[in-house]
C-alpha cells in the first residue's frame, strides 16, 4: 500500500495539488488549527493528496505539522518533499480514500 501512497505524492509533486501555506500563521498552534481545517475541507471535497508549506526556519512548524498528521484519522500517509528546492520546507499528505 505504501507504494501507492508514494505514487500519489510523486504525482502531487509534479502536479498542482491543493496547497496550504502556513508561513502566515502566528504560531504553531494557529498553524496546526489552520491545517486541520484545510485537511477536513479537502477530505470532504474528495481531494486525495495535499501540499503543506511550513517553511524551514527553526523546524518548529514542521514538527507541529508532522505531529498533527501522525494522529489525524483523515491522513493515511505523509512525507517530506524530495525536490531539492522544497526539502525540509514542504510536506505532502495523502488523505484517507474512504
Amino acid at each position: 500500500m505504501k507504494n501507492s501512497y508514494e505514487t500519489a505524492v510523486f504525482a502531487a509533486e509534479i502536479g498542482d495539488p491543493p496547497t496550504i501555506d502556513l508561513h502566515e500563521a502566528i504560531d504553531t498552534h494557529d498553524g496546526v488549527r489552520d491545517l486541520e481545517m484545510f485537511i477536513d475541507r479537502q477530505y470532504r471535497g474528495g481531494t486525495s493528496t495535499v501540499k503543506i508549506i511550513h517553511g524551514r526556519g527553526s523546524g518548529a512548524m514542521r514538527r507541529a505539522v508532522h505531529d498533527s498528521l501522525k494522529i489525524n484519522p483523515l491522513v493515511v500517509f505523509y512525507r517530506d518533499a524530495q525536490a531539492p528546492h522544497s526539502m525540509g520546507g514542504v510536506t505532502y499528505a495523502v488523505l484517507n480514500p474512504t
